[in-house]
């Protein structure tokens, strides 16, 4: 009987694990607007934003509200080139720079578990409601380590909400609306002209013979 027991149990286990959702595939382009917050900094960014997982390219113009302080970026992030383009809108000034976090997945993390599903709305109510799944991960294998948590839509895996939360960068929270699948214009990834100026005094800084 005792044998019985464990071999059912066994099977219990093992189906229950054969049954667990593995992390779904988001988009891996995508364009939409993107309300960001930090907690730690306290501060909001209102964003138009353009997702390209696959090259893992981002680019973003932003509206940064800090108290009643108001300041406008166009910034790309190049990370296979390990590139930040950060352009001032109001200066026209841009800043080039090294990156310097890793690239912030926007749909499910790789690494994650699934929490449940449940629906967003009125239930039982035509077009009124969507269903979405969570996730989240505690990921120590990176410098630092941070814990995701996010919302994708069910079945289509689409982004709805992020959160990160790191030692090193504080508390981030980002939702998503309007999200478009594909980029509608891939030249959203080439630096703007104030940046390839920037960048190009820079190398002939850097070339200067040292006196």
């Amino acid at each position: 009987i005792r044998m019985k027991y464990l071999v059912a149990l066994c099977f219990l286990v093992v189906s229950a694990y054969a049954q667990a959702p593995k992390p779904c595939d988001s988009p891996a382009q995508w364009e939409a607007r993107e309300i960001r917050q930090d907690y730690s900094q306290r501060f909001a960014e209102y964003r138009k934003l353009s997702y390209d997982e696959t090259n893992k390219r981002i680019r973003e113009v932003e509206e940064i509200i800090v108290g009643n302080d108001k300041e406008y970026f166009d910034r790309l992030y190049l990370h296979n080139e390990n590139k930040n383009y950060s352009l001032n809108l109001k200066t026209r000034k841009c800043e080039v720079t090294a990156l310097t976090r890793p690239f912030r997945y926007r749909g499910v993390y790789p690494e994650a578990k699934f929490d449940g599903i449940f629906n967003i709305g009125a239930v039982g109510v035509p077009g009124e409601n969507v269903a979405v799944q969570a996730w989240s991960a505690n990921i120590t294998s990176t410098a630092g380590g941070f814990f995701y948590t996010g919302l994708v839509t069910y079945p289509d895996c689409y982004p709805v909400q992020n959160i990160y939360i790191s030692q090193q960068f504080g508390f981030s929270h980002s939702d998503y609306f309007d999200l478009n699948i594909g980029i509608v214009d891939l030249n959203v990834f080439v630096p703007p002209m104030e940046c390839v100026q920037a960048e190009q005094e820079m190398l002939k800084m850097q070339a200067k013979p040292v006196v």
